[in-house]
């Protein structure tokens, strides 16, 4: 879980906006078959960073810059946690609509708090 928290930090530089989250069977109970993380983006964002596909519609899912990054992402945490991990990036909207079971917020940073 520590590998976990820790990588899902690193993405959360890197990619910006809403962040990473635990989704799914792992929050839910203790045969979970692998662990969903999603990151959420702001829908102008995602919009930018995949520019072929149209948010109303997941047809994302079979675009190939979406794929290569959520596979490569994938492995990714899988390498680094032992874990198999399901990452996916998704828009805003889109998760909000369609997914409104929990949600665990993952990866954030601490930072001392100022006056």
């Amino acid at each position: 879980m520590f590998a976990l928290e820790l990588a899902c930090q690193h993405i959360n530089a890197a990619l910006g906006d809403y962040g990473c989250f635990l989704v799914g069977s792992v929050l839910e109970r203790p045969d979970w078959r692998d662990v969903d993380v999603r990151f959420i983006m702001a829908d102008a964002e995602f919009s930018a960073l995949f520019p072929k596909v149209e948010i109303d519609c997941p047809t994302w899912e079979h675009d190939p810059k979406w794929l290569l990054l959520n596979t490569a992402i994938s492995d990714w945490l899988t390498r680094h946690t032992g874990l198999p991990v399901d990452f996916q990036i998704q828009p805003q909207t889109f998760a909000n609509k369609w997914h409104d079971k929990p949600r665990h917020a993952i990866g954030m940073r601490v930072s001392k708090w100022q006056k």
